[in-house]
């Protein structure tokens, strides 16, 4: 596994072993059901936008990396077709 991988796991246990632990807390919370129902609730609405949140900026990152791809690519296609002794030269 490479370390990017092993990175993500890593870092994936830990916020599954947060949330879990925050979870038990409000189930043994001194409130009442209802109350730490909503909270629950409304945490959970919370860490929904929130991965949304990251989601989009991620695809839009990866959209931005792409394109800047396509354009590298381009211009060295346009280079090695245009002027294909030139880059032999200053190779």
């Amino acid at each position: 596994m490479n370390d990017r991988t092993t990175y993500s796991s890593w870092m994936l246990s830990f916020l599954v072993g947060g949330l879990a632990g925050a979870s038990v807390a409000l189930l043994l919370a001194p409130q009442s059901g209802k109350v730490t129902r909503e909270l629950m609730r409304r945490k959970a609405l919370e860490t929904a936008d929130s991965a949304r949140g990251w989601k989009d900026r991620v695809v839009r990152r990866g959209e931005e990396v792409r394109d800047e791809a396509e354009r590298r690519v381009g211009a060295a296609a346009s280079a090695l077709a245009g002027n294909g002794t030139d880059v032999v030269a200053s190779a």
